[in-house]
């Protein structure tokens, strides 16, 4: 019942905005088709370049040091041979939201937002390939995405949002937490709200809605379980009084780790002190990895 009530008062802070960036029908329907098994490179390049702005973004990432293509990529068509459908459809997603939301004003660090959202992305990524997980791009886009719902309260909340943030500088308090007892519902709701909007396919949703609450998940709780696992994992890597705010686990992660080692029966780690350990092997690279995508998608 708590979770419907949040929900509500979510949907309450939409119903006025009246500017809130949307996805252009070309992005969506490319996405859909990036995900339909049956399309060719020819279809979905052809459906590309009938948007310049969509296909211009594509080459220049490719060509990004990201990517590190031997040789410059000028055509759609070979950038998706080279990428992957999935990769292609985690660099658009990712890049219109950036691009939706990085002139909107926010009373928080946005470059410290975005470093932390794509260090979970990647973090994800990491497990998925460490447990075998089918699909590790979804991983990492889902990852990226997860915390949507802070920069809509941030921007359209913006003075009470700042207060929030204000009041819990220097406090072992979680933006999570606060966000609860200021508005009474959380960027969860919110980003759910927003993904719903987006039309993100139901399991982005599920995580996006459920990553501080992995024993509700219902699409995919492994993946829940993975993102909020990574989220705890890059919270304790950033400044405790950005809007990340690193914490001792508590028992959003005590849920995670508990599905994640149910539904991983065969892991390694003998404990999430250990497990969350093991990822530092790792977090060096990925922290250069990101500088990357954050210089390539914010400018």
């Amino acid at each position: 019942m708590e979770k419907v009530t949040m929900m509500i008062k979510a949907r309450r802070l939409f119903k006025d905005t009246g500017d809130l960036p949307t996805l252009p029908a070309i992005v969506s329907k490319v996405v859909a088709m990036l995900d339909d098994q049956e399309a060719s490179p020819d279809d979905i390049a052809d459906l590309m370049l009938s948007d310049q702005v969509l296909a211009a973004r594509v080459i220049r990432v490719v060509n990004s040091p990201l990517y590190r293509a031997s040789n410059s990529i000028m055509s759609v068509k070979r950038a998706l041979i080279f990428l992957g459908f999935k990769s292609v459809r985690e660099m658009i997603l990712t890049s219109y939201f950036v691009d939706g939301f990085k002139r909107k004003e926010q009373p928080f660090d946005m470059k410290i937002f975005w470093i932390h959202s794509f260090s979970v992305g990647a973090i994800s990524r990491r497990i998925a390939r460490q447990v075998n997980y089918p699909d590790t791009e979804k991983a990492y886009l889902v990852g990226i995405l997860h915390d949507i719902g802070k920069v809509f309260l941030g921007h359209y909340c913006k003075d009470e949002y700042g207060r929030m943030l204000a009041s819990i500088k220097n406090t072992s308090n979680t933006t999570y937490e606060s966000e609860y007892e200021h508005f009474g519902t959380t960027h969860c709701e919110v980003g759910l709200c927003l993904a719903q909007r987006w039309n993100f396919p139901p399991v982005y949703c599920d995580v996006i809605s459920y990553h501080h609450s992995s024993d509700m998940a219902t699409e995919d709780p492994l993946l829940t379980a993975m993102v909020a696992l990574a989220d705890f994992y890059c919270l304790s890597h950033v400044n405790s009084n950005s809007v990340a705010q690193a914490s001792i686990p508590g028992s959003s992660e005590e849920s995670a780790w508990k599905i994640f080692t149910q539904l991983v029966p065969d892991q390694n780690a003998s404990s999430l002190e250990h497990f969350l350990s093991d990822l530092d092997e790792e977090y060096e690279a990925i922290s250069q990895e990101v500088d990357v995508l954050f210089n390539t998608m914010t400018t």
